[in-house]
C-alpha cells in the first residue's frame, strides 16, 4: 500500500519540479477572444515586454495581483499590490472591496492599472 503512494508523490515533484511555465501568445485558441472582450470592455491586454516597458515608462502605474492572497504569498509580480476578486465580482462589488480597491488605486481616473490572475478571467 505505501509504494502507490511513495510513487504518487515522487511523481507530483518531479511534475512540479520539471513543469515550464504556461505563457498566452496570439496563437492560442482562446487569445482572439480575450482580446475582442478586452476591446468590447474597454481594456486591453499586455505581455510582460510591454510590462516592463510600462513600468519603466510610468512610475505612477499600479499592478495589482488579483488571486486569493494564499496565491499571492506563494510569488507574484514586483511591487504588485494584492487585491482578491473572484468571478462573482464580475456581476457587483461589495461595498467593502469598493472601498479597498478605491483606497488603493486614489482618485486619479486617468492613473494605469495592470491587473492580473492566474485563470485570465
Amino acid at each position: 500500500m505505501r509504494k502507490p503512494r511513495k510513487f504518487a508523490a515522487c511523481l507530483l515533484l518531479a511534475l512540479c519540479l520539471f513543469a515550464l511555465p504556461a505563457s498566452a501568445d496570439e496563437n492560442e485558441i482562446w487569445w482572439k477572444d480575450a482580446v475582442d472582450e478586452a476591446a468590447r470592455e474597454g481594456y486591453s491586454l499586455i505581455d510582460t515586454r510591454d510590462l516592463a516597458e510600462l513600468l519603466d515608462s510610468d512610475t505612477d502605474a499600479i499592478i495589482i495581483d488579483a488571486r486569493a492572497d494564499y496565491e499571492f504569498e506563494a510569488g507574484h509580480v514586483p511591487d504588485a499590490e494584492n487585491l482578491e476578486f473572484d468571478l462573482g465580482d464580475k456581476l457587483s462589488l461589495s461595498q467593502e472591496k469598493r472601498a479597498a480597491f478605491e483606497e488603493l488605486v486614489g482618485s486619479d481616473r486617468k492613473r494605469k492599472l495592470v491587473i492580473y490572475c492566474r485563470s485570465f478571467r
